[in-house]
């Protein structure tokens, strides 16, 4: 199964060519898995079950929670550089499986997540990081290892653990205890925002109709003939602006994704600097996303179906969010290349565990940990509260 997906992708072959492969016959095969799936989800688990203990194995007995946080990190950088063919599947691959797979990969956060909290805490009277933090720690450290896994010489993924040891050490200030209960729902950075999917001709009327199938019933239920339909064009008007379904998709993420940005620039060139401009931005976003739960399922959930274009899409989104965190901020305090990804890693990751668990309109209240996510890194920890704190006091009063 691991040399096969590595290979050819979860889709890419049958249970025949698995038991071939294995050299075992078909009823053997059947007697211990009920199909390809369920022998996944059996790989999966063994590979995610190894990674903990390894991680945890190699960090027991340090006294110091910096040492252990820095041999877990560098364990987990090990894993993803040398055994490329297990990391892929678990942090690629499982995501084209299903339904049942993801929800696997979220309970793999959630083991991570309680490992990480253990970790990054100092000491037992020293204030805890709040939980967005944590998972974003957690979603920013799985991002880099997926974009090695997905770009670059498959065989050489190289991860810094000690690089990401030093990214994951920003957050762990005792300013962080300031953004506990910190009230960001007050008025937005932009009331008067335009939507991002305006109907003015054909094309934006296939796009809109193909966002709203997509994030309402998944990609793999669109088809010409639906999208013609919601968007009440012909048959030739489609073929006149998409080669097919797969590529109207991808022009309706790019289309999201590049007003998205472009709405953002007004919101940062108020702020008067770097720092603010980013947190305005985010508490737009979050805004943006509360309010247009179309554009927040497609964008955040329905990439991870087994779609190359929408998976494609998200790593060129990330990398363009990274390079916006990373082309604005004064010498002085720009993150690192490393850093920006992390970070924009993280943000991706909060948001999508709010908008798959229904909470999106509440994403409005988690801008402050956002920003800290986006912010630590550059300025420091107590800077980047100090920032915030003052950020939403101004929200509040205007």
């Amino acid at each position: 199964m691991i040399e096969l997906v590595d290979e050819r992708g979860y889709n890419g072959f049958s249970v025949v060519e698995l038991t071939n492969r294995a050299r075992v016959s078909k009823r053997d095969f059947y007697k211990l898995y009920g199909g390809k799936e369920e022998c996944f989800l059996a790989v999966y688990d063994l590979i995610v079950s190894h990674s903990l203990r390894e991680i945890v194995t190699a960090a027991e007995g340090e006294e110091s929670w910096r040492e252990r946080l820095r041999l877990g990190l560098l364990t987990f950088a090990d894993q993803i550089t040398g055994n490329s063919e297990t990391a892929r599947l678990a942090l690629v691959e499982a995501f084209t499986v299903g339904a049942v797979a993801v929800e696997r990969t979220r309970r793999t956060n959630l083991l991570f997540q309680a490992l990480m909290a253990k970790n990054l805490a100092p000491a037992e009277d020293a204030p805890r990081l709040p939980p967005q933090v944590v998972r974003g720690v957690v979603a920013g450290g799985f991002r880099l290892a997926q974009a090695r896994l997905l770009r670059g010489d498959p065989c050489n993924p190289s991860l810094d653990g000690n690089e990401l040891q030093e990214w994951a050490l920003s957050f762990c200030d005792e300013d962080v205890a300031r953004l506990w209960g910190l009230d960001a729902e007050g008025k937005p950075p932009n009331p008067e925002a335009a939507p991002l999917m305006p109907l003015r001709d054909e094309r934006a009327l296939i796009l809109a109709a193909t966002a709203k199938l997509a994030s309402k019933e998944g990609y793999a239920t669109l088809t010409v003939p639906r999208v013609r339909a919601a968007a009440g064009v012909s048959r030739q008007s489609f073929d006149t602006h998409f080669e097919d379904v797969a590529d109207c998709l991808r022009a309706t993420l790019e289309t999201l994704s590049d007003r998205t940005l472009a709405a953002a620039a007004p919101v940062y060139i108020t702020a008067g600097d770097w720092a603010r401009g980013i947190h305005r931005m985010i508490a737009d976003l979050c805004w943006r996303l509360a309010r247009d739960p179309t554009f927040a399922d497609l964008a955040f959930l329905e990439v991870f179906a087994p779609c190359p274009e929408a998976i494609h899409w998200r790593g060129e989104m990330i990398a363009k969010l990274a390079t916006r965190l990373r082309q604005g901020a004064p010498s002085a305090q720009r993150p690192s290349e490393l850093a920006a990804e992390a970070s924009i890693g993280a943000l991706w990751g909060v948001i999508h565990y709010f908008v798959a668990c229904g909470r999106g309109a509440q994403l409005p209240g988690a801008a402050p940990s956002l920003s800290y996510l986006a912010l630590a890194p550059a300025l420091g920890g107590a800077a980047a509260v100090d920032v915030i704190v003052n950020e939403v006091g101004l929200s509040a009063r205007r």
